[in-house]
């Protein structure tokens, strides 16, 4: 099957797995970035295609970049404590890609920043990014 064919008859896939990844993450993550995770996610071949798209609408800083957790409303705050609770990561977390890759390929991605740990749970988690977390 030719790659174009491939391409449109899975669009309406894509376009459903970007709904639920942008669901899932809230609301600051924006369609065309969470289409590029998708697209870097289901098709690593393609991410040519993300490169180019990405030069035809350049954003801020590429790269993974954290959100505060102390600027967000009180809801969702409670929100991805229990999202956190259950999974574990923030749902661009669990999709495993590589930080290089994202930032190679251009995108700002504005991921969940960790909520405040208390001082007796300092053994936290660390993040999958192979990259350090950036400090607010």
């Amino acid at each position: 099957m030719k790659l174009h064919t491939k391409r449109w008859l899975l669009a309406p896939v894509r376009q459903l797995r970007t709904r639920q990844l942008m669901a899932r993450h809230g609301p600051t993550l924006p369609y065309d970035t969470a289409w590029a995770l998708i697209a870097l996610h289901s098709a690593p071949a393609e991410t040519a295609l993300v490169r180019a798209w990405a030069r035809e609408n350049p954003g801020t800083a590429p790269g993974v970049h954290y959100d505060r957790w102390n600027a967000l409303s009180e809801a969702e705050q409670q929100r991805r404590l229990r999202w956190l609770r259950r999974h574990g990561h923030s749902p661009v977390q669990l999709m495993r890609l590589d930080a290089g890759i994202i930032h190679s390929a251009g995108i700002h991605v504005l991921d969940w920043g960790h909520p405040p740990v208390p001082a007796e749970q300092h053994s936290a988690t660390p993040p999958l990014w192979s990259e350090t977390r950036e400090q607010p």
